[in-house]
């Protein structure tokens, strides 16, 4: 994530203490619009969004589903 109006330099961490690696999501367009959506809320960009999930920065509270929810979350 680059300053505005810069470009970061590649392979050169800007944010966190290392590189980031490119990866592939395969999502429907329903799940890449929900996923933008809480993106703008926090006004970052979608790959941001999934790396602050990743670090759990922003947490997904998975102990506030019900075991229906859960169960249901799997089979999808």
């Amino acid at each position: 994530m680059g300053k505005k109006g810069q470009k970061g330099q590649k392979d050169v961490p800007e944010m966190y203490d290392e590189v980031k690696k490119r990866v592939n999501l395969a999502l429907t367009p329903t799940g890449i619009e929900g996923l933008d959506a809480i993106a703008s809320n926090f006004d970052i960009s979608r790959s941001e969004l999934v790396e602050r999930i990743g670090r759990r920065l922003i947490c997904l509270d998975v102990n506030s589903f019900t075991e229906e929810e859960m169960e249901a979350i799997k089979k999808h």
